[in-house]
């Protein structure tokens, strides 16, 4: 399992979450693109405990997840997953479609 980022066909821009239309050039076909792994910037700890972190993947792309099975540290490699139960070792948890933390 891993996040899906969202490429533009006409111009290779990268998003997440997935949009309807390219703000670069205004194409509206996009190819889904896995990304297995990211790197965390930041990370903040909530007043639940749940620690969230942003995470820069390829082509540029920074997405927000919560950590799971662990804590994470600014630069460090992590797994991306969208399986909220997945314990196997320290990961980002992204939703499938990006809307819940």
């Amino acid at each position: 399992m891993s996040a899906i980022i969202q490429t533009c066909t006409n111009c290779s821009a990268s998003y997440f979450p997935a949009r309807l239309i390219c703000r670069h050039c205004h194409g509206t076909e996009f190819a889904d693109d896995k990304a297995d792994t990211g790197v965390v910037e930041t990370t903040t700890r909530l007043s639940n405990g749940l620690q969230i972190a942003t995470i820069t993947c390829p082509g540029d792309v920074y997405l927000i997840a919560r950590i799971i099975g662990g804590t994470a540290d600014a630069g460090d490699r992590i797994r991306l997953t969208n399986d909220p139960n997945d314990d196997t070792a320290v990961a980002a948890f992204v939703p499938l479609h990006g809307t819940e933390l």
